[in-house]
């Protein structure tokens, strides 16, 4: 496998020098990208001085990737923990930050569930997504809570002046069956997107099958050149196998999820050079699970979120740029375990841009409130800059605080003969500070490299507060720190290749000792190559070094090195067959203790547009 990955790279270096102006052209449009997280407004991906990667429509599409991780997964400072095969529990870690402490948006709604904090990422299907943008770093000031190690923010596809239908089937490993179809359109004012997919396998151990199915539809009218109005709402269905760990397996467990939500949004403006954002929306999420049937053992546990935004900005004299903002939300659950709970929050912030001093430099800083009706309020400022040296060398920096709020389950936990929930629970809180180099050159190459460190304050850990009875208490501090690097080339408009690594450092500021599932070293690589216009292939590895499992040190999981191989073959022009193998090495490894990754899989099929 390492000799295809030379050749590869050799055919490509080989291909470069005649194709160096197609491949300027591609990578020029990379820097002229287009995006909205890191402001919630359209920014040019030059301009913006955080952190931000961004996986487009043709990445996904060259990935063939079936969820949404499996793109996370290759980006720097991403770590995911995985439970097993489709369908289980998979968490997203940015940064030595916990899943719960990434904020994960769809079209800028927040879908973080408040019971847990976590995020369901198989209810977004990869066939309604036009890209995803990934900030790395706290972004508090703009979203409020839980954006302490950054924050995903998903957009979806809306209709096209051309009517466009896509189906696609894919079969593979483990009874795995993957369908999915949509249909796109625009005409006059009025555009629309619909899709429908479907995913089943039984996993790779017993009691570890899956079946999900989601259903979304956009429906946006353009009152005129500057404003649109758009209503997304959808649907998500899902049963899940929990096998427990091996060493204490369980053929009952499952559960059931069934989770539903709507977003209207207004995006706009009045007068020249403003924007406007109104959004209200809501997210309900029924989770059931499953201990026994017979007799039957079953909980059941209903969030449901009500959110609204507005946020307003202005361009003055081309060079200064103000935003206000507002938002609340109420969050609510009615469990079977936890009771009846509700508490909301509410929000102002403001944000100036400037780049008065020097057309090549952005200067942004910006504060918010936040103000919680079980929590008291919180400040979150922040100040970034960002400064180009001969438009090929990119100087940025950061400093902001975050925080994060405690979950239901958290506060609120039944008592029993193990554990209890504590309802006097406060909101963790974090520092961080970055600075980094980018560097372009030819506008082929980009490498960049960021120092990134935080402090947390009052984390929320479960501990043992007598003999055998654990309770969450704000008793944790700790530093990460970390080096991220990142190589990025376009050999030909025919070969990229991506390399990313991370060097981390998570510390318990009190023992000393390492926070548990942060690896020390992250590796990863990327390779795309498209020998002739039909084929195309793609090689991803990457290599995570030994991680501990419990806070003492004593105990941890060994390193590995997975690859994953893909190809693309284009039948016709309105029809591709794709074959992709993930961990085509077997190896055997595990990212949480007592449950092993699947081995070589196999996944194939079609794609149709028309």
């Amino acid at each position: 496998m390492k000799k295809l990955i030379w050749v590869l790279l050799i055919l490509g270096i080989m291909q470069s020098n005649s194709n160096i102006l197609n491949a300027e052209e591609d990578y020029q449009l990379d820097l002229e990208k287009i995006v909205v997280t890191a402001s919630k407004l359209e920014q040019i991906y030059k301009k913006v001085p955080n952190n931000i990667s961004i996986i487009s429509t043709k990445d996904i599409e060259d990935s063939d990737s079936v969820e949404i991780v499996e793109l996370l997964d290759m980006l720097p400072s991403v770590n995911i923990i995985e439970y097993g095969s489709y369908g289980a529990t998979k968490s997203v870690h940015t940064r030595g930050a916990v899943s719960t402490q990434v904020l994960t948006l769809v079209n800028g709604r927040p879908i973080n569930t408040p019971r847990d904090g976590q995020t369901d990422h198989n209810q977004i299907p990869l066939s309604n997504i036009e890209r995803i943008e990934v900030m790395r770093g706290p972004a508090a000031t703009m979203y409020g809570a839980n954006a302490v190690g950054g924050v995903i923010n998903i957009i979806t596809k809306t209709g096209k002046e051309k009517m466009e239908t896509k189906f696609t089937q894919k079969a593979g490993t483990f009874r795995t069956s993957y369908s999915a179809i949509s249909n796109g359109y625009k005409f006059n004012n009025f555009d629309y997107f619909l899709n429908q997919d479907y995913l089943t396998s039984q996993g790779h151990r017993d009691n570890a099958y899956y079946r999900s199915s989601n259903t979304n539809l956009d429906l946006g009218y353009k009152l005129n050149d500057d404003n649109r109005i758009s209503l997304f709402s959808g649907y998500n269905q899902s049963s899940v196998g929990s096998p427990g760990t091996t060493d204490s397996f369980d053929p009952d467990d499952r559960t059931i999820s069934k989770k539903k939500f709507f977003d209207l949004t207004w995006n706009g403006k009045i007068l020249k050079e403003q924007d406007i954002l109104l959004k209200l929306y809501h997210n309900s999420d029924r989770l059931e699970f499953i201990e026994t049937f017979d007799p039957r053992d079953e909980s059941v546990h209903t969030t449901k979120e009500y959110g609204s935004d507005i946020q307003f900005s202005q361009l003055w004299f081309d060079v200064w740029r103000t935003t206000f903002g507002g938002n609340y939300k109420l969050n609510y659950i009615n469990s079977s375990s936890t009771a009846k709970h509700d508490y909301n929050s509410k929000a102002l912030y403001v944000e100036s841009e400037t780049d008065l001093f020097n057309e090549n430099a952005v200067f942004k800083i910006g504060a918010r409130w936040d103000d919680y009706s079980n929590f008291g309020d919180r400040i979150s400022p922040s100040a970034s800059l960002s400064t180009w040296f001969f438009d090929k060398i990119k100087l940025h920096g950061l400093v902001a605080r975050s925080f994060r709020v405690p979950t239901f389950n958290d506060l609120y936990w039944p008592s029993t003969a193990f554990e209890e929930g504590n309802p006097n629970l406060e909101p963790e809180k974090a520092t961080s500070y970055e600075t980094g180099v980018g560097i372009y050159l030819f506008k082929s190459l980009k490498l960049d490299s960021t120092y990134f460190s935080t402090k947390f304050r009052d984390l929320i850990e479960w501990q043992p507060v007598r003999t055998n009875f654990w309770q969450p208490l704000n008793v944790g501090r700790a530093k990460v720190s970390g080096l991220e690097t990142e190589l990025e080339y376009v050999m030909s408009k025919n070969l990229k290749i991506n390399f990313n690594h991370t060097l981390l450092s998570a510390k318990d500021i009190a023992t000393d000792n390492r926070l548990i599932f942060r690896p020390r070293n992250l590796f990863k690589c990327n390779l795309n190559y498209k020998p002739i216009s039909r084929f195309k292939i793609e090689v991803s590895s990457r290599y995570k070094s030994g991680r501990f499992t419990d806070a003492q040190n004593t105990k941890a999981l060994s390193p590995y090195y997975a690859m994953d191989l893909g190809f693309a073959y284009e039948l016709t022009k309105n029809c591709e067959f794709t074959l992709k193998g993930t961990n085509i090495l077997n190896k055997q490894y595990q990212e949480q203790e007592g449950y092993p990754m699947p081995g070589t899989a196999i996944m194939s099929g079609v794609e149709i547009s028309f």
